[in-house]
This record gives C-alpha cells, structure tokens and sequence, in this order.
C-alpha cells in the first residue's frame, strides 16, 4: 500500500449499486429524524489522504490555528508550538526547540512531514504532554502551507464550512483510521483483533456500516478505479472478500469508476449514499502534491454543485490521517481503562483520538466561509449517516453504527449542527481554476511527467510508480528545519461565524441579534454595545474579543476578555459586568436553525441579551436574546 517511514489531554472536548433506489430511504419520515435532515436526499462521503489540519490550516483566518488562545502550556513555561527539539540550536526556558516552519519554493508540494505509523505517533503523544515531534516522530513533522500555495483548498473552505476540531479516530496509520470511518471501530474478530497499523492479510471479521444501509433499504455505491491507492477500506474485510460476486459485491468492492460517479452526479441519479475512493497520484499523501489534490477535489465537487440535485445534496472532504505532520491541538483521550495493548511493545496505550484532520462540508447550508467548532472523528461520519437515515416509529436507528462505543457518542459530534436548514444558499461560488495532473503512456494518472522506468501491474491494473512527484524534478531545495533563524508563524486576520456547540481555542467576537459587538471600554472598566454598521467582521480588534476557558460541564465556560485576561464577564445582582473571573461561568446554548447561541449565566440561569437601546442585559426569557458568535484572528 503506502509506506511513511503539555498539558495533559483534556476529556472536557468531552457506506451504493444501481443507482434508481429498491425503495424509497431514509425511511424514517420527518418524525423519525432530527429536523431538516429531510431535505437531504443524497450524502457523498470523499476521503483524501494524509495532511493534518494545521499543516494546511494553521495560518488561515478564523480557525483555531497557530493564534491558538488555549494553547496548552508545557513544563518549561513554553507553549506546545515551541516543541523540543535535541538537534536545534535555538534554545528558550533551557529547551531546545523547533516551531512549526514554512515549506517553501516549488517543491513544498511534495515535501514529507513525519511517519504516519503508530509508534512514531505515540511517541509524539507522549503520554498526553504532546510534546515530542520533532525527536518522538520527525522534525519535518513541524512544516505547514499557506493560501498561495493550496489556493484552492482555501476557496472551498470559505466558500462553504469547515471544520477545526475533527480528528483522526486513531494514533496511527491510513488503514485502522479508513477502518473506522467504515464500521466504527478497529477491534473485533478474529480474536478481538486490533488494527494498529496497515496489515491486510488479516480478514476483519465484524461488519462494515454499508451493510447495514443495504438493510436499511438506502441506496449506496464505492466509486473507484482500478487505481485507487488501496484505500477502499470494505476490502480488508472477510464479509466483503467472501461474499458471491454480484451486485452487492460490486457496490462495496467493484471498480465503478469516478467516470461513473461525475455521470451520475450530471444527470441527477446518484444513488442516495456515495463514497469516493481516489487515485494514488491525487491523493494528497505526500510525496503526491496538494495540487493534484485540488484538481480531484475540483472534478467532485463542480459534479456535485451542477447536479440537478445540487439542492438536496451533501459533500463532506475529509482526510484520513495526518501523514506525521505536527497539529497543536492536543486530542481528547479516553480514560486508561479504554486503552489498547500495543502490539509493538506490548504496553498499554490510548488507540485515539489522533491530531486533527481537515475536513469542509459543501452544500447549500453550509455555504458561507464558516466555521464548525465540536469534537469530530470519523466515528462521527457513520453518527450523521445514522440521524440521516433515521428512526422506526419504535425510535430504533434504521441503520446504526452500533460498533461506534459510548466514549466516542459521549465525546465526539453527530455532525447535523453543521448544517442551517433554515438560511440555505442555492448559489454555486466561483473557484480557483486547477491544472489538470499528467498520465503516462499507460493512460493512468502519473503528475511526475515521464517515469524513467514504467512497468505495468497486470494484476493491480495500473503503473508502479517508481519516481516521486515531478515537483521532485524543480530547482528549489525542498524546506528543512530553519535552524538558528527560526520565527513564530504568523496567522492571517479575519473571522468565521462559528457553528455548532462552542469549544475553547480561539478568540470570539459576540454580536448581538440587535447588530450590536459586545465589547470592553479601552480601560476594561465596563462592557459596551457598539453598532457594527460602519465596520466589517473582518476589522475586529482585541479590545472587541473575548476567549474561553472551560470549567465544570460540557459547553460551560468562563468568558475572558482577550485584552484584559484578569477579567471575565460576570453579573452582580442581575446586572452583567466585567470584573473578577472567580466562581462565574456561563453556558452556551446552539440553535442550528439560524445558526445562533443564546448565553446562559449559570448562576442565575439568566440569559445575556442586547436591547434597542444598545444597553447589555440579563432576561428570563432567551427567545429574544441570542449572538452571531465569530471566530476571530487579529
């Protein structure tokens, strides 16, 4: 297949054969599914490979990037950026360090980071510090891109949603991580097996999440060509190697081409559940260049947007795993008495949750430059598909992801508060145009140009790549550790209106439904209303920003000011303030529909509010009182 040679983590962030239908699915109803879901008639799930989110997201504007507010803090006093580091010269607090740095030049592309695989993982996990990337994986783990270089990306990211904190599902390689995006989970039979790394003799022997759509009566199909990186994850799987060749075998393991998707996608007979699987060359996996990448993407989702099902249609991009890049966000972990035995040395350890992974949703509710804030994984993916599908009228999941675990419903999303069903946008956005990648004599995908030696896999049915990426072949040197002129990376300004239930990591702008910022006075003494109509969400400043830090239950939160840190929002008697940030917390409260929060003081179980006055105050009453909640980098 493909080879790639803190703080303690919190747990407070606490599968498609013809394509006309056999019966009309979801069949739940309206009743049997959470609201607006039924507006959905075709679900598109796409998988790319191998880059984490910082490494392409870290500088963009309003994400929880490298402007990280809540960035855990290591022993040495030093934040989880300036990541130790035994080769570097650079020293702060007495640490030898490496920050993440710039690829740069023509061949940023097709520069690798890291190993991907368990033990290198594990080791920069370093029991929860998070601190062990450059000597526990690779120092080329720290490299990250930026908008001019995978300017595409960028424009589909603000032209729709994105997601920051979903997560790969385990610390570890492309296969357990494609495992559990199509079943729920990397452990059962044979023998309570656990895949941890990309062993594919084994035949796993517990059900894959297709199988259940096929009994829920919901139309799906893989989409892939004979090359297709081996990525098709129902492959590894006994029910899928064993079962009689026909259709159903040739919706989960058949090669029924992108071709085929893009024609279906045109004229309007997608079946209701698509997965696409993509060539090696455009993966994405490094050395394979974002590039090609984007021209794969491209081809998805223009077929998706002019579909005559545009309007009832959802494309979710995601990518399986970080390739060993470094993300700074440290994952939830499940208490010691989940964890694993780890095969390579035998000592018991956390399966996931690994880094961050990108991941945008495209479609007409979620068109807009926003951004997803709750704790994602793949498990979540197969949660979605559920609510989707929907329930009997005994309130039984028509088609459950029943191996998903309690740890995982408890931690991680169902994803439907992605979407505003309420406010969609119909319109089809204008992106960059991408270059279409080469192929060889052979007629298969082959961005390297010409191979020096092409041979020819009968039995696989497409080239062995035997040169890297042609970007190998450009003049500029690929990046290495900046050494001894390092800097701290930089993020662009701007914001991204926030949906779904808040979680900590950056720094927020409240506006009221009145139109009004909340904001501190320049001095901090008091907090204010101002009308936003002579300036853009863009030119928010610090004074205007607010971060959170939680405390007790979920989305329960102190509210810092950003400019003031000794000070929180607070209420004295029945009156909101600025002031001490001891024994005061609020909880934030989503409303998809309209995608708004409404802010509850826990204390007084009040609610925070603005009125025609511009004056900011309490009420019983949330119906008139919520906020557009942006996130913002300055």
């Amino acid at each position: 297949m493909r080879i790639i040679s803190i703080s303690i983590a919190t747990t407070l962030l606490l599968a498609l054969g013809s394509a006309a239908p056999t019966k009309p699915a979801p069949a739940g109803g309206n009743s049997g599914r959470l609201p607006g879901l039924d507006k959905i008639k075709h679900v598109v799930y796409f998988m790319q490979e191998n880059r984490a989110f910082d490494m392409y997201y870290g500088t963009m504007a309003g994400v929880r990037g490298f402007q990280d507010p809540n960035i855990g803090i290591q022993d040495n006093g030093l934040n989880l950026l300036y990541q130790p580091d035994s080769k570097s010269p650079d020293k702060k607090n007495g640490t030898s360090y490496l920050l993440p740095f710039h690829f740069e030049g023509n061949r940023a592309g097709c520069t690798p980071g890291g190993s991907n695989m368990w033990t290198p993982n594990h080791q920069a996990w370093n029991g929860g510090k998070y601190n062990n990337w450059p000597d526990g994986n690779a120092p080329a783990s720290m490299g990250y891109l930026t908008r001019d270089q995978i300017p595409f990306h960028y424009a589909l990211a603000e032209s729709f949603t994105i997601c920051d904190m979903y997560f790969q599902s385990v610390i570890g390689s492309t296969d357990p991580n494609r495992v559990v995006w199509m079943s729920g989970t990397n452990q059962g039979p044979p023998n309570n097996y656990i895949l941890e790394d990309n062993t594919e003799w084994i035949s796993l022997g517990w059900d894959t999440y297709p199988q259940n759509l096929t009994q829920a009566n919901v139309t799906w199909q893989v989409f892939q060509d004979k090359d297709n990186f081996d990525d098709n994850s129902l492959a590894w799987f006994a029910y899928w190697r064993n079962i009689k060749d026909g259709p159903e075998k040739q919706k989960g393991v058949g090669f029924v081409g992108l071709q085929d998707f893009y024609d279906r996608a045109g004229n309007g007979t997608l079946p209701q559940f698509s997965i696409i699987v993509g060539p090696t060359e455009l993966s994405e996996h490094p050395s394979n260049t974002p590039q090609a990448g984007a021209w794969l993407q491209a081809q998805v989702v223009n077929a998706v947007m002019h579909s005559p099902k545009w309007n009832e249609t959802a494309l979710f991009i995601n990518y399986d795993e970080s390739g060993g890049y470094f993300d700074h966000v440290v994952p939830p972990t499940p208490p010691k008495e989940l964890w694993v035995k780890d095969i390579f040395n035998h000592q018991m350890a956390p399966n996931g949750l690994g880094p961050r992974v990108p991941m945008v949703v495209i479609s007409p509710w979620t068109r807009g430059g926003h951004v997803f804030s709750e704790v994602s994984d793949h498990t979540s993916t197969l949660r979605f598909m559920e609510e989707w599908v929907g329930k009997s009228a005994s309130g039984n999941y028509l088609a459950p992801a029943g191996l998903v675990d309690d740890w995982h419903r408890k931690t991680t999303s169902n994803l439907v508060n992605v979407f505003d069903f309420d406010n969609p946008d119909y319109s089809i956005p204008e992106l960059p145009k991408t270059t279409m990648p080469t192929k060889n004599s052979f007629g298969n995908w082959d961005p390297t140009g010409k191979n020096k030696k092409e041979t020819y896999d009968e039995k696989r049915g497409f080239d062995i790549l035997n040169d890297p990426e042609m970007c190998e072949k450009l003049s500029d040197p690929k990046s290495k550790p900046p050494y001894g002129n390092q800097t701290y990376p930089t993020v662009e300004k701007g914001s991204k209106l926030i949906r779904g239930e808040l979680t900590e990591g950056r720094a927020l702008a409240m506006v009221a439904h009145t139109g009004a910022l909340m904001k501190t006075t320049s001095g901090g003494e008091k907090i204010e209303l101002q009308k936003l109509s002579k300036r853009a969400t863009s030119e928010f400043g610090q004074s205007d920003l607010f971060h959170l830090e939680p405390v007790g239950a979920l989305n329960e939160y102190m509210i810092r000011s950003l400019a003031h840190p000794e000070k929180c929002l607070n209420v004295w008697g029945s009156e909101p303030l600025i002031g001490e940030c001891k024994g005061t917390s609020w909880v934030f409260e989503y409303h998809a529909n309209g995608a708004h929060h409404h802010v509850r003081h826990k204390g007084t179980d009040l609610y925070l509010g603005a009125n025609d006055a511009a004056k900011i105050h309490l009420s019983k009453a949330k119906q008139t009182s919520h906020f557009k909640i942006y996130s913002v980098t300055y």
